[in-house]
């Protein structure tokens, strides 16, 4: 599991000592070096300096152009995160001590190991004389700084960079046997990093309303009658399902994101009712391919995206009925926290005995492939619906029958069993809509009874309730509220 938290102001001086003399050069380490690796630890950083000979390649320190100053051997520096949070980073030049020399004489050239290395330097500064009351070395404030590289590092990830340094080629006779010596500093930031809405509830870990579910994933679900998930989203109550790990953005990057789901269902529509012959229908049932079901569009494209009225699927053969979305479809703010996710459209066709119909195998469906003939099996998009193993691991069971025992019977069954559903805060006493075809027609979808079971019902039924689900963008946080109803989790996006 990965969180991130602010990390407290850390300094660390590392060891580059850089004398700069007309004429002649040297180098200088500043930290204590006994030769090979010079490695120093510092918070969360590990960091390596490749060892260097007596000549830093300034070619004698005469000024020269960038494109000469660009060929010099320059310091190579690893920077290595070896904690299990993620953390930020500056990478600063600073001015120990000088002899008459001047910043904006020097350039500059930075670039990761990985990166085209850039064509031209950068003048250290414009700044006049930095004298020293001594010709001992010592660090000068930070404001005798500047930044030449930030980043971000994952735990465990690293990061190499290549620094040149050059005399600029304007400079005059007035640096002849003058003197430069600086340092490169390691700062981790404290401001760099805020939480993600993710890393908020993950911080939390296990208690009695979130539960991880033991899935390969090992998501972290609310569980219970009524946990403490509500969330201000679109300018209404909705509810966190989870944090759900190694969720495809569609491309391929896999994140762990917060997948939300509105407190209260939009109305009741069909899941599909194309007439034959339209799209992926062969009956006038509809189908259950949800990449081109009716109700998907209304979702996406038509009249609750773009926060209007218009037709929602009804009945069969393509019927509709009138839905008004004008004031409560997806502002342009909530459009803006979701990005696109890969969900996952697998099925199954048996799922009534404690052999098949758990939650877990759910889990497992609806990430396999087992679907009506030709369906896909995973759309990529902003707009869902949950899943029937979401409903399932939301449970907290009872005194009668408890959590594990619940998760141990099939959801098929759950209707016989009071504490399963009543002590769910996904149960709501109404037809609810899932995500997950029954495979083996192809107009029936999986669907939350009134009485707690899940079951496959026809596409076209006009009695399931409809309650939009997505996934949270990475870039979100949770900026106020206490997760309750009368104050529930506010949400904006991360500074950038």
């Amino acid at each position: 599991m990965r969180l991130k938290y602010k990390i407290l102001l850390a300094i660390i001086t590392v060891g580059i000592g850089i004398c700069l003399m007309t004429y002649q050069s040297y180098a200088l380490w500043v930290a204590t070096y006994t030769g090979g690796e010079n490695i120093v630890n510092v918070g969360c950083f590990e960091i390596e300096f490749t060892e260097q000979t007596s000549s830093i390649g300034l070619n004698n320190t005469y000024p020269v152009s960038d494109t000469k100053g660009l060929t010099t051997e320059p310091y190579t520096f690893t920077i290595k995160n070896t904690c299990t949070i993620d953390a930020a980073y500056d990478v600063t030049l600073n001015t120990l001590t000088t002899n008459t020399m001047q910043k904006n004489w020097i350039k500059y050239a930075i670039q990761k190991s990985t990166e085209v290395k850039p064509s031209t330097g950068i003048n250290l500064g414009t700044n006049n004389i930095y004298n020293t009351a001594t010709e001992e070395l010592q660090i000068a404030n930070l404001d005798e700084s500047i930044i030449i590289a930030s980043g971000e590092l994952k735990e465990e990830e690293s990061v190499t960079y290549n620094l040149y340094l050059w005399m600029d080629e304007t400079t005059g006779n007035e640096a002849m046997n003058t003197r430069f010596e600086g340092s490169v500093n390691i700062i981790t930031s404290a401001t760099k990093i805020e939480p993600t809405a993710a890393d908020t509830i993950l911080a939390k870990g296990e208690t009695e309303e979130l539960k991880f579910d033991g899935t390969a994933d090992n998501n972290l679900r609310y569980v219970g009658a009524n946990p403490n998930n509500y969330v201000s989203f679109n300018n209404e109550l909705w509810r966190i399902i989870g944090v759900f790990n190694n969720i495809d953005d569609g491309t391929g990057t896999k994140e762990t994101r917060i997948k939300i789901i509105r407190s209260e269902p939009i109305g009741s529509y069909s899941w599909d009712n194309k007439a034959s012959g339209t799209g992926s229908s062969i009956s006038e049932y509809g189908s259950n391919d949800w990449s081109d079901s009716a109700l998907q569009i209304v979702l996406n494209e038509g009249a609750y995206w773009n926060r209007t009225s218009g037709e929602c699927p009804y009945g069969k053969n393509g019927a509709t009925t009138s839905c008004d979305f004008s004031a409560t479809g997806l502002t342009e703010e909530a459009k803006s926290m979701i990005s696109n996710a890969k969900w996952n459209l697998g099925g199954t066709a048996s799922y009534t005995s404690s052999s098949n119909g758990l939650a877990s195998h759910f889990y497992g469906y609806e990430r396999g492939t087992e679907v009506y003939t030709n369906r896909p099996t995973e759309w990529i998009g902003k707009i869902g619906l949950m899943y029937p193993s979401d409903y399932g691991y939301a449970t907290n069971g009872g005194s009668t029958t408890n959590r594990q025992t619940c998760l141990n019977t099939e959801l098929y069954s759950w209707n016989d069993y009071d504490d399963c559903h009543n002590n769910n805060w996904l149960y709501t006493g109404s037809y609810q809509w899932t995500l997950t075809p029954y495979s083996s027609l192809s107009f029936n979808v999986f669907r939350v009874d009134s009485l707690g079971g899940v079951i496959a019902g026809g596409a076209n039924y006009t009695s399931s309730a409809v309650s939009p689900a997505i996934y949270l963008s990475s870039n979100v946080k949770i900026s106020g509220g206490e997760g309750t109803e009368s104050s529930p989790y506010e949400l904006s996006l991360k500074d950038t």
